[in-house]
């Protein structure tokens, strides 16, 4: 026994192609949002291979970064030093040279959405973010809100 008339299930068809064209007007195809996201990858990446050790390097994360072209969005970028390395996964640390760089563990696994634990990896030589640091379990975390108090002026 059919709930809805056979008819309805064209008409519904019919709208969600409506949306998702709407939807790719606004946002862009699949396709469109991939290759904005490759070349934001490839861009980054050609900018840090390019830079000095004591040079600052801006990563832009969200929406946008993603690829998505919303309008309205906010626009959410990460500054810092490029003689730190912010890796997803303690894997990744063996690739680095630990005397010149210092690594920072970004860990969204225990967070909600939108937010994530900077742990930091190796002893910290600038002061600004030393102060910024709490300790939590013999961790060392980086304060979002204490790190934004040292830096305003």
């Amino acid at each position: 026994m059919d709930v809805f008339p056979k008819n309805i299930g064209t008409g519904f068809q019919h709208v969600c192609e409506s949306v998702f064209v709407r939807l790719c007007q606004i946002v862009g195809t699949s396709v469109q949002v991939a290759f904005m996201r490759e070349t934001r990858n490839i861009k980054e990446l050609v900018d840090r291979l390019a830079a000095d050790n004591d040079d600052v390097i801006h990563l832009e994360s969200g929406s946008r970064r993603e690829g998505f072209r919303l309008e309205g969005s906010d626009i959410e970028i990460m500054f810092w030093p490029n003689d730190y390395r912010v890796i997803w996964d303690l894997i990744q640390s063996e690739y680095y040279d630990t005397a010149s760089k210092n690594l920072i563990l970004a860990d969204s696994s225990m967070s909600p959405p939108g937010f994530t634990l900077l742990e930091s990896l190796t002893p910290n030589t600038y002061s600004e973010f030393r102060s910024a640091f709490i300790r939590v379990n013999d961790r060392m975390y980086i304060s979002s809100s204490l790190f934004r108090g040292t830096m305003q002026l």
